[in-house]
């Protein structure tokens, strides 16, 4: 039988992939880690593209670290390819992974009993940015190039039924962060919307559909007397589709539906109290010793930034371009980062 090809792959934090489906800059190849190592990896997309005779073919793929431990294996599982003029894209999420050390990872990917290809995998434990500001900044891009949100409210419980989320898509404004939503019979209507302390509101890609920001958000209704019921009526003028009796909408929403201020969660407050805990220990010295060392961890420049030496030795070896650049890449931001790390050690030290 011949041989498949394995054209491209990606291995990396599922989120990040989502986001990167909205937002191409924001693809960053690494697999996240909550907190310190040894620790449980977040979900991990795992793509790849196989080019190969049409047919069925058998295929698995196996992460392993430095030093060569296979820490995930998938299931044996058909594949489908259509043919070797074809490729073919093939995409899971692999969870649960337990990861032990920072050092590069190697996924290896078989097809037929044949290892067909192997990329670098890269391991980031806790020192990706700040987390709500990476959600935020998600949910922002995806709803500044949609036009339709998912709102999820909860449904109270009913005889022989229990309490359920109903889920449904409405128009939104979006404007300084915040969603607005108007409900009312002559437009759309979400069932429990206007009297809900919270819902969720999730945010699509507008080409593919997938999921990539889900977040909870406080539910606050705006007068029709407010002066921002007239701005943001305004500004829905223009997000409107189809709008029957043109600017005569606005006295139609005044009359008989409610705006909606839904103004999304991202875990800032636990992220603000924590950080403020961590200060309020610590000696007035250490904190100014931390927080100068975390501005210039902040500093790295990753994308602009490589290790010359490894890159130049990776392309002695052979490797591609695009595989020596992704690992010289790593390996500058671990060794800014474990420097960085060392002078404040030092400076709390002494």
């Amino acid at each position: 039988m011949a041989r498949a090809d394995l054209h491209n792959a990606l291995v990396l934090d599922r989120e990040i992939f989502e986001a990167s489906r909205v937002d191409a800059s924001l693809l960053d190849p690494v697999v996240r880690v909550e907190g310190a190592l040894p620790g449980k990896a977040r979900p991990i997309t795992v793509l790849r593209e196989y080019q190969g005779p049409q047919g069925r073919s058998i295929e698995f793929f196996e992460l392993s670290d430095a030093s060569g431990r296979v820490l995930f294996r998938s299931q044996l599982r058909p594949v489908q390819l259509t043919g070797e003029m074809f490729e073919d894209r093939f995409i899971d999420v692999v969870s649960g992974v337990r990861i032990e050390r920072s050092e590069e990872h190697t996924m290896r990917f078989v097809v037929n009993d044949d290892e067909i290809g192997s990329i670098p995998v890269f391991i980031e434990s806790g020192l990706g940015g700040d987390p709500a500001v990476a959600a935020r900044e998600t949910f922002n891009k995806a709803l500044s190039k949609g036009a339709v949100l998912w709102v999820g409210v909860e449904q109270p419980p009913a005889r022989k039924r229990p309490a359920t989320t109903h889920t449904q898509p409405v128009w939104y404004v979006w404007t300084d962060g915040k969603v607005y939503v108007l409900d009312g019979p002559s437009e759309q209507q979400v069932p429990g919307l206007p009297t809900a302390e919270s819902v969720e509101l999730t945010a699509r890609s507008k080409d593919l559909r997938s999921r990539v920001s889900k977040v909870p958000a406080k539910v606050r209704a705006i007068g029709s007397d407010d002066p921002r019921f007239d701005t943001i009526a305004r500004m829905a003028l223009g997000r409107r589709l189809n709008l029957r009796d043109g600017d005569g909408a606005l006295e139609r929403w005044r009359g008989d539906c409610t705006l909606l201020e839904l103004d999304p969660y991202f875990g800032e407050e636990r992220a603000a109290a924590a950080q403020a805990a961590v200060e309020a220990a610590a000696t007035p010295e250490a904190a100014e010793a931390s927080a100068g060392a975390e501005a210039k961890e902040e500093e790295i420049h990753v994308e602009a930034q490589v290790d010359q030496g490894v890159f130049d030795q990776l392309i002695a070896e052979g490797k591609s371009e695009r595989v020596a650049r992704a690992k010289a890449k790593a390996a500058y931001v671990r060794a800014e980062k474990a420097r960085i790390r060392a002078e404040r050690a030092e400076s709390v030290s002494s």
